[in-house]
């Protein structure tokens, strides 16, 4: 399958080897004129290898809605995690060797020809490839939606779905917002991300469980650090956060889980011990639940096959 764009052959190269049982769809989503904006949709009962290319004198934004992809810029190169509701930017010349995890997928993919937008890109151009700008140029940079990039996704999502004049110009606002957002911070997988907005209380307790999700963390202790009664506790906490404490608690295991899985050889049980889970079942479990795979996936250096192609 191959994303084309008004001023170009084949822009955006994206390619999976999903076998008789499963499908990489496109179609074009937006009636504008100098972006190219298009739905990619998929459905895989297994992980499936492929790749992504972006010429030079491209940049594109992935929104990712649903599935878990995984993706390398060789096979020795660090892991980055595509995770459900997350966006994703590419600056040309980059390809990536990509895993998606079985299941069904759906991304929005916005395109453009850097001579739009050449102050963002010789900004972007600038940026090192860690945080602080330090290193050669980064060309590829992913983050949850949620919560920090919240307000540019709705601006783009309105643009997108709404019939008005301005859609492009809102379009290409959300874009500068995104990327600036994107590079200037590190690729978190953030499973456990929350509002800016907590109370102090409530905001000094999520940070303590994301800095120490190993411990025990009893309902009725959060409840008192937080000054509520636990029932009250419960209800207040995912009022403001989005999910019960219980399950935040899991999400920062398994974000601390998967940082861990993909940054050292740390066998898995001892990985489960370290993050906090009783078993390596357990998290083995919260590994699949949040993103599709199990931890052994995460580990596998893809394949990928001359004759991988998108049905």
């Amino acid at each position: 399958m191959a994303l084309r764009h008004p001023d170009s052959e084949a822009i955006l190269d994206i390619r999976f080897d999903c076998g008789p049982n499963g499908t990489f769809r496109r179609a074009e989503a937006g009636n504008i004129q100098q972006l190219r904006l298009e739905g990619v949709t998929g459905q895989v009962t297994r992980t499936v290898a492929g790749i992504v290319s972006v010429p030079a004198g491209v940049s594109a934004l992935c929104f990712n809605s649903k599935g878990t992809l995984l993706a390398r810029t060789s096979a020795q190169s660090k892991l980055i995690i595509v995770p459900p509701r997350s966006v994703t930017y590419l600056r040309g010349s980059v390809r990536l060797i990509v895993q998606a995890a079985r299941g069904d997928h759906a991304i929005q993919v916005l395109s453009w020809n850097q001579l739009l937008t050449p102050l963002l890109d010789a900004w972007a151009s600038s940026r090192g490839t860690t945080r602080g700008g330090a290193g050669g140029s980064r060309q590829i940079a992913c983050k949850p939606i949620d919560p920090h990039l919240q307000d540019a996704y709705n601006r783009f999502e309105l643009a997108r779905t709404g019939v008005h004049d301005i859609a492009e110009p809102m379009i290409l606002s959300s874009a500068y917002e995104l990327i600036a957002k994107l590079m200037m911070s590190s690729d978190e997988v953030q499973l456990a991300a929350v509002p800016t907005t907590l109370p102090e209380t409530i905001k000094e307790l999520t940070a303590r469980v994301r800095s120490n999700p190993s411990l025990p963390w009893p309902l009725k202790d959060a409840a008192d650090a937080a000054g509520y009664s636990p029932f009250h506790f419960s209800r207040v906490f995912k009022a403001m956060v989005g999910y019960g404490f219980h399950e935040y608690v899991d999400r920062c295991r398994t974000e601390a889980a998967v940082d861990m899985l993909v940054s050292s050889d740390a066998a898995v049980d001892v990985v489960a011990a370290t993050c906090g889970f009783g078993t390596t079942q357990g998290l083995r479990e919260s590994v699949k639940e949040y993103l599709g795979l199990v931890p052994s996936e995460l580990r596998a250096i893809p394949e990928v096959s001359g004759s991988a192609s998108a049905n």
